[in-house]
């Protein structure tokens, strides 16, 4: 049935007027939240046909465009709503909006406003201005916006998840600090019930099912480490099944459900819902790739669904819950006087825990840009929420050794020039001037941002939460890493990345040699040449790239699970 016919079978018995609209919104509302959006959004529009001054209808059309990832029309719907009628809930909703697409001085001021309403619901909007701040990179005022929310109300999982999140990025947070954080969720939300107790009874299987939670299962950083896991199984020994809570399915969702595995759509499931699938499902280990990431579904965890329950990939540090048992790591990103951070026994894999899987559409290694540019272009493509005020002045000390170099920033915010501008003044109180400082915002065309590449003789990696996919990204297009290695997995991962490569003469262990090492190698064109044209064959027989030996030695870590839980 195409959606004419379902229009024309739900106008039966509903008179088109003014009086009878109510009952259609209900309908259509209903039809939304089941998940059937092309319908529900054709509704709305009628409504609007109807009643030009239906506000909620046009928020709710502006939510489903937002989902279809038409972000413009969205935008445009939900002002049309808020011209109408101005209120707290469709203030957040298009500040959400403004945040996916990098305007955060917009998404800012819509969630203040949204809090001046004094709404019920004003601890969703700390978290959401904790976001949006943090995704500005203003880690420290996210962090204290995440506290405000818990003040207000701590039993929501997801936005206790965000508050747990911050915290990594915050280089004045210790370690133990951190960790007791985390443990704090396990106290709100570990649920003291388990639905697998009857499965240690079920008779032996001769594969084991492995259960992997993601909402990453779509064109994300995680995609280049999950998916040549996934490829690479060994289906006479495994049952692989994807527990997928992707919001915008793409063509990566579509790629990786036609692998050999049971694929099953979780958005639509709560919680116990969820659970209940896996049980029946008679998952053996249940792998979480979110950790306190936005999607996850660390509450489905805390009602252990299966005997076995895992972290791995997605998240740099413990999940807290006391039935997550195990954490895949390596000795280099998580050396053994780590163990006591995590509630979760870590269980190393051969180094590197991870590997990287370029796009196939990558563009060619280019010459190193100084030989025709005649200074030298240092370039960070992390997220802004990792650059901190310490690493800047960091950034600036080196700047202001080479006074003919650039550092170009390649970030989604720097789309809106009011953050360019709040970082410019950032760098100017160390006395860096703006033709030292280059923005460019975030290419969604993933040939085209590796091109940015071509712009840059080296990268340096950010610090106290290092890049992974940029880290990746950089070395596969010929550009080399400086990285400062710190305590935590999070300030570690670039350490086991370059180990991998051979490349541990770029690992600093302080901030004076992470200085240091920049400048010698700014000043070693030739060095710098010779190594852009090697690295992209290194990375190719390198073990960061060998996916088969990866993915067995996470199947020998299942096993090694499942036979000490028999």
């Amino acid at each position: 049935m195409n959606i004419m016919e379902k229009m024309n079978k739900l106008r039966e018995g509903i008179n088109m007027n003014q009086k009878q609209l109510k009952s259609l919104f209900k309908k259509a509302l209903s039809i939304h939240q089941k998940g059937d959006f092309n319908l529900a959004q054709t509704m709305y529009k009628e409504i609007i046909q109807i009643d030009p001054e239906h506000s909620d209808a046009y928020h709710l059309l502006g939510q489903i465009q937002a989902q279809k990832g038409q972000e413009n029309q969205a935008i445009e719907s939900i002002q049309k709503a808020i011209k109408l009628y101005e209120c707290d809930i469709y203030l957040n909703s298009l500040a959400t909006i403004y945040l996916k697409q990098g305007f955060i001085h917009n998404a800012c001021l819509c969630l203040r406003k949204a809090l001046s309403k004094n709404s019920k619901f004003s601890d969703a909007y700390y978290s959401n201005l904790g976001l949006t701040l943090l995704h500005g990179g203003e880690c420290v005022d996210a962090m204290n916006n995440f506290k405000k929310m818990l003040e207000l109300k701590n039993d929501i999982p997801p936005l206790y998840s965000n508050y747990l999140m911050s915290l990594n990025y915050v280089p004045s947070m210790t370690d133990q600090q951190i960790y007791e954080e985390h443990l704090s969720f396990n106290n709100l939300f570990h649920l003291g019930q388990s639905y697998n107790k009857h499965l240690c009874l079920r008779p032996p299987r001769k594969k084991l099912r492995i259960g992997y939670v993601s909402s990453d299962f779509c064109r994300s950083s995680m995609t280049f480490f999950v998916e040549p896991v996934l490829r690479n199984h060994n289906y006479n020994k495994f049952e692989i099944f994807c527990y997928a809570n992707v919001e915008q399915p793409d063509d990566v969702t579509h790629r990786i459900q036609l692998l050999e595995n049971q694929w099953i759509d979780t958005r639509l499931m709560t919680d116990e819902q969820m659970a209940t699938k896996i049980m029946q499902d008679r998952i053996d280990i249940l792998v979480d790739l979110n950790g306190h990431f936005s999607g996850n579904r660390l509450a489905v965890f805390a009602r252990q669904p299966a005997p076995i329950q895992v972290t791995y990939l997605g998240y740099p540090n413990t999940t807290g819950l006391s039935n997550m048992q195990y954490r895949l790591t390596d000795s280099i990103a998580d050396p053994v006087d780590r163990d006591s951070y995590h509630s979760e026994k870590l269980i190393r894999l051969p180094s590197p825990f991870l590997c990287y899987q370029p796009v196939a559409d990558s563009p060619d290694v280019s010459s190193l840009p100084a030989k025709s540019n005649n200074y030298i272009t240092l370039g960070s493509f992390n997220n802004l929420a990792k650059i901190n005020n310490k690493l800047i002045f960091i950034w600036a000390s080196i700047l202001k050794k080479i006074p003919h170099a650039r550092l170009l920033l390649k970030a989604r915010p720097f789309i809106d020039s009011k953050t360019q501008e709040r970082f410019q003044k950032k760098f100017y109180k160390h006395g860096i001037q703006s033709d030292q400082i280059v923005f460019k915002p975030y290419d969604s065309k993933m040939a085209k941002h590796l091109m940015a590449y071509h712009d840059i003789d080296l990268a340096l990696d950010t610090f106290p939460y290092h890049g992974t996919t940029t880290t990746c990204d950089a070395l596969w297009m010929g550009v080399p890493v400086v990285t400062l290695c710190g305590r935590c997995h999070a300030s570690r991962v670039g350490a086991t990345i370059l180990s991998a490569l051979g490349l541990t003469d770029f690992i600093a262990y302080s901030p004076k040699e992470y200085i240091d090492k920049t400048i010698y190698l700014c000043q070693n064109i030739h060095l710098l040449k010779n190594i852009r044209i090697q690295l992209r064959a290194i990375m190719q027989t390198s073990a960061l790239m060998d996916a088969k030996l990866q993915t067995h030695n996470i199947e020998c870590a299942y096993n090694l699970m499942w036979s000490g839980n028999n």
